[in-house]
């Protein structure tokens, strides 16, 4: 089974049942330490940057991950993000982060870190900051050091966060208990596109998020974190599902991940259903999966 995280999903891998583990890797770290190693780098990182700004953050960047952040798709690496990112982030404008949480996989090898984020731009109408929050996926390399593969920022969100002033998450998502042999993000990217394929029916997106939501899973919104079931059904009350469809594939030339634990990125469309009018939004998304 793998869950995601931001939306936090569960979904069975075949060969698999509650209790049996075959292909199980006996490999395992301990995930608290892991995580106060994540937060540790994370709030490293922030703090290097409100003195060196935007270019501190693009030379932490592997080469391969995937850069979101508003007004672009999705972006690979230092060589595509750089110009776009200085210009939205380098001075006048300024940025800052704030990290609250961290998920590790079961091999000390991968894991993501959750936060808050304060974003000024200067070119903005609004002349104050914007509460949003971010998620970053680190892995680990052979030096030791930890080198950023993901990372989303909804630094410009349509509302206030209620929770940026503060050092909670509620309900925060527990980390990898587990590792399954064979390759993390390849099974993750297959459950993602299963996943897509159930939100695209008439039904709508509602019953595909309460189908694979974990217990502890969680949206990402701009006022709260819908959690578990109960939180995705109220989130999705009322959605026209019948008129309007959210489409979504992930990229399969992004993502990383081991030890039970991977994130997806990819470009998703919420736009009308065949045969009705409308007009239709390009969106993008991170998500971040456990396998179980």
């Amino acid at each position: 089974m793998w869950m995601h995280i931001p939306v936090l999903i569960t979904l069975a891998l075949p060969g698999t049942s509650p209790g049996t583990s075959p292909g199980a890797s006996p490999a395992k770290s301990d995930t608290t330490a892991v995580k106060a190693e994540l937060m540790a780098a994370d709030r490293a990182l922030a703090q290097l940057a409100a003195r060196g700004g935007a270019e501190v953050v693009l030379r932490a960047l592997d080469p391969r991950a995937a850069v979101l952040f508003p007004g672009q798709p999705v972006l690979r690496g230092a060589a595509e993000s750089r110009a776009p990112f200085i210009a939205r982030y380098s001075k006048p404008s300024t940025f800052a982060w704030r990290p609250v949480h961290a998920v590790a996989g079961v091999d000390g090898r991968f894991g993501c870190t959750f936060g808050y984020s304060r974003f000024f731009n200067s070119a903005d109408t609004l002349k104050s900051a914007r509460k949003g929050t971010y998620i970053t996926c680190w892995e680990k390399a052979r030096n030791g050091k930890w080198r950023i593969v993901g990372t989303e920022r909804n630094d410009s969100p349509p509302g206030d966060l209620v929770l940026a002033d503060t050092t909670a998450l509620p309900g925060a998502p527990h980390s990898a208990t587990t590792s399954f042999q064979g390759s993390a993000l390849i099974d993750a990217q297959d459950a993602d596109s299963l996943f897509a394929v159930f939100g695209e029916r008439p039904s709508g997106p509602a019953p595909a998020f309460l189908r694979y939501i974990a217990d502890d899973g969680l949206l990402i919104g701009p006022t709260e974190f819908p959690r578990g079931k109960a939180g995705v059904e109220k989130a999705f009350e009322g959605y026209p599902s019948a008129d309007r469809v959210i489409t979504w594939r992930p990229l399969r030339s992004f993502g990383a991940g081991s030890g039970g634990l991977a994130f997806t990125v990819g470009h998703s469309v919420s736009g009308p259903r065949p045969g009705k009018t409308g007009r239709s939004v390009n969106q993008k998304y991170m998500s971040v999966w456990r396998q179980e």
